[in-house]
This record gives C-alpha cells, structure tokens and sequence, in this order.
C-alpha cells in the first residue's frame, strides 16, 4: 500500500513537472514585446468598456462620499483641487489599462478620454456637491446619475465608432 502511494506520488510528480516544462516552453515561444490582453471582439469591446467605466465610478463615489463627509464644503477651491485630482488620477489608471487591451480601437482608453466629456461632466459633479440643500447621501446619489449620463453619452460615441470600424450594427 505504502509503495503504491510512492508510486502515484511519483507519477503525479513527474506529470506536474512535465506541466511546468511545457508551460516554460511555450512562454519563451512568445515573442517579447509590450504587454497586452487578449484581443477583443468589437462585441466584447462595446460590454467590456462600459461595465469597467461604471465598476471604477463605485469606487469614486466612495472618494467623493468621505470628501462630503470630512473637507469643510466652504472651502470651495480647496474641495474642487481634491475632487478634480481624485477623479483624474482614478481615471488615468483604468485608461492605462484600457490602452492596454487589443481591441478594435488602438489605445481605447485615450479614445475613451477623449470622447469623455470631462469638463463639463467635473462642472455638473460640483453643482451637486456645492448644492447646500441635499445630504451627503443625496448628493451622492445625484453625482452618481452624473456619471451614468456623461458614461452613456460616451458609450454612445464609442457604439457609433464601433459601427464605423466594423460595418456592424451594436
């Protein structure tokens, strides 16, 4: 019994080191080059970059909730500096990462910064901040209808853009 066990430990040894072996060896195959995620699907691209856009917005509005709750509001330059700086700092890492997607759309997340309209949007977010006659949570709440607004109207232009390259409907 005990010899048995020797043996299938064996064997289950040498398969995984066999494994490992091949997994080496089809890496080093790979040419070396920057990095990039699989290729998208024009399909893919148009689910894909929007469901990313609203998950990155939660993680904002958290942000903009603990700047309601703990920066003094009338210090009105000081909150719009903090609030510009979180929104274009967490935006910048997930274009980043975009840009690193192969998808129809070379560098999707500058594409996706560009057609974003981030002035406007960054005035409608102070309105809601600045409005002295909602809670926290209604503010929050508010902005968050912001972003969905300013995140449509992109993922118009990019199902527009997408029509476009492809010839598609989407």
């Amino acid at each position: 019994m005990n010899l048995l066990k020797l043996v299938v430990i064996g064997v289950y040894g040498i398969i995984g080191l066999i494994g490992w072996y091949k997994y080496y060896e089809e890496l080093a195959a790979r040419p070396m080059g920057a990095a990039t995620v699989n290729k998208f699907s024009p399909e893919m691209t148009v689910t894909y970059i929007p469901a990313m856009v609203r998950y990155h917005s939660i993680g904002k509005l958290q942000v903009l909730r603990s700047i309601l709750l703990t920066d003094n509001l009338e210090d009105q330059e000081q909150v719009k500096t903090r609030i510009t700086n979180i929104l274009k700092h967490c935006t910048s890492v997930h274009i980043r990462d975009f840009n690193l997607l192969d998808t129809p759309i070379k560098n999707i997340g500058n594409w996706y910064q560009d057609n974003f309209d981030f002035d406007n949007f960054l005035a409608a977010v102070f309105d809601e901040v600045f409005n002295s006659k909602l809670s926290v949570e209604e503010k929050i709440r508010n902005i968050f209808d912001v972003m969905e607004t300013y995140q449509n109207a992109t993922t118009q232009k990019l199902l527009i853009e997408m029509n476009k390259l492809t010839g598609n409907q989407y």
